[in-house]
């Protein structure tokens, strides 16, 4: 302890603080035989009189040093980077579904991006973009993208084939009016090229064309009332294609519930419109569901937007997050817009609900008769009018052996306890008992609800009711024989 002496207590109760009584020991041990250049009775000099002689020989030991640790954890950063990479690129289509491939992955999610940048833009008209209609109850506002890439006409509906509405017929064609809801929308957008081939290969050889009439969320009356609109208007069609049956069914009842009348466009649908017509200002359960409802667009836009550019488009990893981020942010904002408009249509002011409604009996036999009356109306407006008229009614995974799930399907494409498979699993067998009431009284009524039952591909894409390509084509084979059928039975041609 030679160094203390002469020192004062307070550098002495210094020195034993920081555990210095032996001054080599507060060199680190590396450097302690650099003693010798430190010449401790010296104390009281500058303190660089000491420290510049001593790194002169430490500072290239020092970077020799950080620059080896440098290039190690470099080295095993890359190696984790490029692990990370390749089990990715491993395990990408279990994960996500899909094959890797940059250009396809690329556009998905340019067009994603697009998608998002339309929904954020148009956020002030309705959460839905729709708007209400004197007649039909509500149409999609005119001139906006509401799904896929085709904007809505000024009669509300899409047509993907961009024919002209009032449509006008040339002279080899064979015009076919849809309607229904989302599902006989998706037959005319992914159908139409199907059963052109079908009916082709039965030998029909005019020209095919499928003009939309149908809506996500219409429900008879609604499609009874569309044609009749668009006959006034000026449409000529040589058939009329009714696929419906869960909206009819589902919606209807839920009215009910909600003590809407089920006549009614569904409150499900209509509530959020009624909401802002009817509030100068939304409540603040409603302001945060919108809030989080357009935070999830805005944070799914920054990662893809991040990811779009070089050179992280190329990253496995980034890849497969942004496919993970989107599958997971499409199921959240589902979601949301369910429990928004549910809550919007439990909360809908009176003169929105229409006649008040008395329910007399089981909610599904009231609404299966209200479907029945609607067809047996579309079936005689159709033979005034000297036209083919079709009656499906739609297939639903919630029906009883009506299709072997795949695996995809059982995660994504059934909720048990979604109140409306709830409904669809109840109420269905109302539907096919009084479709065949229909088929007795000489209504062109066909049951496809056992039309997949022999299929164990991937077909329904969501929980409510929806398929696609592989659907629609097994669809539009039947509906090809059905209307070869119809069309010589009922000798219009």
């Amino acid at each position: 302890m030679k160094f203390l002496h002469g020192r004062s207590r307070a550098d002495k109760r210094a020195a034993v603080h920081w555990n210095c009584l032996d001054p080599i020991a507060c060199l680190p041990t590396k450097n302690r035989y650099l003693h010798q250049f430190v010449e401790i009775t010296h104390y009281p000099l500058p303190i660089t009189h000491y420290l510049l002689p001593v790194l002169q020989v430490p500072l290239y030991e020092f970077l020799t040093m950080k620059l080896k640790y440098f290039f190690n954890y470099s080295i095993s950063l890359i190696a984790t980077i490029v692990l990370l990479e390749v089990v990715c690129l491993v395990f990408f289509k279990s994960l996500s579904g899909k094959p890797f491939e940059y250009n396809t992955l690329e556009y998905q999610r340019s067009a994603r991006i697009a998608a998002i940048l339309e929904k954020i833009k148009n956020y002030d008209e309705s959460q839905e973009l729709h708007m209400f209609h004197p007649y039909v109850g509500y149409v999609a506002r005119p001139s906006i993208y509401t799904g896929g890439k085709t904007k809505a006409n000024e009669y509300g509906v899409h047509s993907a084939a961009g024919y002209p509405y009032p449509y006008k017929k040339q002279p080899n064609d064979f015009v076919v009016a849809v309607v229904g809801g989302s599902v006989a929308a998706g037959f005319t957008k992914f159908g139409e090229t199907f059963l052109k081939k079908y009916l082709h290969d039965h030998g029909f050889n005019k020209n095919v064309v499928l003009i939309n009439l149908a809506r996500g969320g219409y429900k008879q009356p609604q499609p009874l009332f569309y044609l009749q609109y668009a006959l006034l208007s000026g449409f000529e069609f040589d058939a009329v294609l009714n696929i419906d049956g869960f909206n009819d069914l589902v919606l209807a009842a839920k009215n009910i519930d909600n003590h809407i009348n089920p006549i009614f466009p569904s409150g499900f649908h209509t509530g959020f419109l009624s909401k802002m017509l009817t509030s100068q200002k939304f409540d603040p359960h409603t302001v945060e569901q919108l809030s989080n409802y357009y935070s999830l667009y805005s944070n799914e836009l920054r990662l893809l937007s991040f990811i779009q550019k070089p050179p992280f488009k190329y990253s496995v990893f980034l890849n497969l997050l942004g496919e993970l981020w989107t599958q997971r942010n499409l199921v959240r904002i589902k979601q949301l817009e369910f429990d928004l408009a549910n809550e919007s249509q439990r909360t809908m002011t009176e003169e929105f609900r229409g006649p008040q409604f008395k329910q007399q009996g089981n909610k599904y036999e009231i609404v299966a008769k209200i479907w029945q009356q609607a067809s047996k109306m579309l079936y005689a407006i159709c033979k005034a009018n000297n036209l083919v008229y079709i009656h499906v009614l739609q297939p639903n995974q919630y029906v009883k052996g009506s299709k072997p799930l795949s695996e995809n399907e059982k995660k994504s494409a059934v909720a048990p306890n979604h109140p409306w498979g709830i409904a669809a699993r109840e109420g269905y067998s109302y539907l096919v008992s009084t479709g065949n009431k229909l088929k007795n009284q000489g209504i062109p009524f066909y049951d496809l609800t056992m039309i997949f039952k022999e299929s164990t591909e991937d077909i329904y894409v969501d929980v409510c009711c929806h398929f696609e390509h592989k659907g629609n084509a097994i669809m539009a084979k039947k509906i090809a024989e059905i209307v070869m059928y119809e069309v010589g039975k009922q000798a219009l041609f």
